[in-house]
């Protein structure tokens, strides 16, 4: 029985200052290896595997060229399968805060078996678990990926043809560091293209909570794949893979039948769509030969598509002139507030005047300073022996935080963004909804003034007479006053077809341009300008 680790704790202090809001429920995996399928579905057929082989396809001026990725196993340890992509990706959460507190992701990345555990929603008292992550981040260290094109460098924006790992180093709790001192916890050194993909945003999205309640390992398997199809089928609603290229890429044995075929893929397929990444998915044969799987996008695809667009609309309604940070001659209150502030964090007045006079045009200097006090307050005691020193470097050099900072400025501007989008939606649909009753008082105005009270009976039996004959299991069992009422609501549904209504638009911009449109509009029913058919 394995014994019980005693790892130091992981910090728990937050990491971005003043952070009031839930945290994000996603991580952000890198895009290679959300492409290649260097994960693969845990099943007793994968031990022993001496290489995992997938194919691509890319157009390259004009021409198809088949590209190919050979994912290198450990002899020891195997393939990496969906027990490590869980645990990659509690990492990646890992490093996604310490970018958001360091504004990029450095080598060596610290962790304690016990804060991945607890991100995973493990125990933290089985001995098991910590031996798990410690053989986890040795798998991930020897098996190799041979690119011949298929690794991505985004930051110099080439494809790479070499041989690859994602950790290029591990040194587990207790044992010696590069330096000769004992690990204090579990470090990893990402590989180059990883370090640089991960700083260059080169990632794709995972709610990683939504991910961790699956039990399909072959669901698990397809929820990174599914980012990058789904997205580039967005339009469509539906992307198709031939099933033999969806069984090279999760390393499955290939079916000839289409019943075990179903019988290998239906419950993970079915875990997906019960949790909305697939709102449907079918196995239909292709018309080249052999069978093709077709994935539907579900809705929670466009819910996380709507969120991200918000965030994104929301961070870009940011004020150009803030308050807080304001440029050179906005005024002597201003200046001064912020000659307070320097002075109070131990500059000197003549420094802080020479700093103020001399800022960069929309230099935001509120928001440097509150990066240095987060630096300041997140720092090891004794590292910045002059602290004064760091606000002069940041303003004098004008080093803006890193994008995932929120400094009281951006909080501001995005709850005043997302407070004005409310109030564009509260607005849209009180004119939907004054759009409605406008078109129904409309049909109002025109039988009044087109039909006599006779022609109006004739038209509501009329029909009465055709529910009877086209709804007869529900009519029959209606009383007269409901079907007459049944009558009435269809044959002004009738005449809303006939009549000319302006656009829903033209509405919206005769509204905001003249007043209430009712009264605009109506006089030309009255008038009896429609025609009735």
């Amino acid at each position: 029985m394995s014994s019980v680790r005693t790892e130091p704790e992981a910090a728990q202090a937050p990491l971005v200052k003043n952070q009031d809001r839930s945290p994000s429920p996603f991580v952000h995996i890198e895009k290679n290896l959300a492409s290649l399928g260097f994960f693969t579905p845990s099943t007793k057929n994968i031990k022993g595997i001496k290489k995992k082989i997938v194919l691509f396809g890319r157009e390259t001026d004009g021409m198809k060229v088949e590209l190919r990725a050979v994912i290198l196993p450990s002899a020891e340890y195997g393939l990496p399968i969906t027990a490590d992509q869980d645990k990659y990706l509690a990492l990646l959460k890992i490093i996604g805060e310490l970018r958001q507190r360091d504004g990029e992701a450095s080598n060596p990345i610290g962790f304690t078996s016990a804060e991945l555990l607890r991100i995973l929603g493990l125990k933290v008292q089985a001995g098991k678990n910590y031996d798990d992550v410690t053989e986890w981040a040795r798998r991930m260290t020897l098996t190799g990926i041979c690119s011949e094109g298929v690794v991505y460098f985004a930051g110099k924006k080439v494809w790479a043809s070499d041989t690859f790992h994602v950790f290029e180093r591990f040194v587990s709790f207790g044992k010696e560091m590069p330096d000769g001192s004992i690990a204090d916890k579990n470090y990893v050194w990402l590989s180059e293209w990883q370090l640089e993909n991960i700083n260059s945003n080169h990632l794709l999205p995972i709610d990683f909570e939504t991910y961790k309640q699956l039990n399909s390992h072959i669901a698990k398997a397809l929820v990174p794949l599914l980012q990058i199809w789904l997205y580039a089928t967005r339009a469509g609603g539906c992307f198709e893979k031939r099933y033999e290229d969806l069984c090279q890429i999760l390393n499955v044995r290939q079916y000839p039948h289409l019943s075990r075929i179903k019988e290998k893929l239906e419950p993970g397929l079915k875990e997906l769509a019960a949790h909305g990444y697939l709102s449907n998915w079918r196995i239909q044969e292709s018309k080249s030969g052999g069978y093709k799987i077709a994935f539907y996008h579900g809705e929670k695809f466009h819910r996380d598509q709507k969120s991200k667009q918000l965030q994104k609309e929301i961070q870009t309604k940011q004020p150009v002139l803030p308050i807080d940070s304001p440029p050179v001659g906005r005024g002597a209150d201003l200046h001064n507030q912020l000659l307070v502030e320097l002075t109070r964090r131990g500059i000197s007045e003549r420094t802080a005047q020479d700093l103020l006079n001399n800022l960069a045009i929309g230099q935001h200097v509120m928001d440097q300073v509150e990066w240095g006090d987060f630096q300041i307050q997140q720092a090891p005691r004794g590292k910045f022996y002059n602290p004064a020193g760091l606000y002069i470097r940041l303003i004098r050099d004008n080093i803006n935080p890193p994008p995932n900072f929120e400094t009281t400025r951006k909080r501001k501007a995005h709850e005043d963004a997302e407070h004005t989008w409310k109030q564009e939606q509260e607005e849209k649909a009180r004119l939907e909804i004054a759009y409605m009753e406008f078109k129904s008082r409309a049909v109002e105005t025109y039988i009044q003034n087109n039909y006599s009270k006779q022609f109006y009976l004739n038209c509501v039996g009329k029909n009465k007479q055709e529910l009877l004959i086209q709804e007869k299991s529900m009519a029959s069992r209606w009383n007269d006053e409901t079907l007459t009422r049944v009558a009435e609501r269809r044959l002004r549904t009738d005449l809303a077809t006939r009549i000319s209504f302006p656009s829903f638009e033209e509405y919206c911009q005769q509204h905001y341009r003249k007043g209430p449109l009712q009264q605009e509009l109506l006089p030309g029913f009255v008038a009896g300008e429609l025609s009735r058919t």
